[in-house]
């Protein structure tokens, strides 16, 4: 793979340890080759909760965003933009991906509430078997 294929790099955060190695990865491969990051935040929505849980999720997952971008930009990236989102989140950042036109989808082996037992399902399962694009997923 050519190096100047890249055009746009998505990165997937959650606040997790991994996820953070994720984030880390796609700042050095957007830094190195000068390409736009976009950071994007699912919050994924569990049936029916109440709007007080749901503005707390909201506000939360607008707070890593903001604390990713000013990290982000500390790492030497100009161009950065985040993306929130809500529902599954591998729905949510396939859908991301196609509009954004991102060719490059980085994000962790596991998630916050990722149990090490399940595998099919995941959301790093999904995304490898359905993305358009490339995906690279960090251990």
């Amino acid at each position: 793979m050519k190096v100047d294929t890249f055009q746009k790099i998505l990165v997937a955060v959650d606040d997790s340890k991994i996820s953070n190695k994720a984030f880390q990865y796609a700042c050095l491969l957007a830094r190195n080759i000068r390409m736009p990051l976009q950071i994007v935040h699912v919050v994924e929505e569990f049936g029916n909760v109440g709007y007080s849980i749901s503005k707390e999720l909201d506000m939360t997952g607008k707070e890593i965003l903001q604390k990713y971008e000013a990290r982000a930009k500390s790492l030497g990236l100009t161009s950065v933009k985040t993306i929130h989102a809500r529902g599954n989140p591998s729905e949510e950042i396939l859908k991301i991906a196609d509009r954004e036109n991102v060719d490059t989808i980085i994000l962790g082996s596991r998630g916050r509430y990722s149990s090490k037992d399940i595998l099919l399902g995941s959301t790093s399962y999904k995304l490898v078997h359905y993305s358009k694009c490339t995906v690279i997923i960090v251990k």
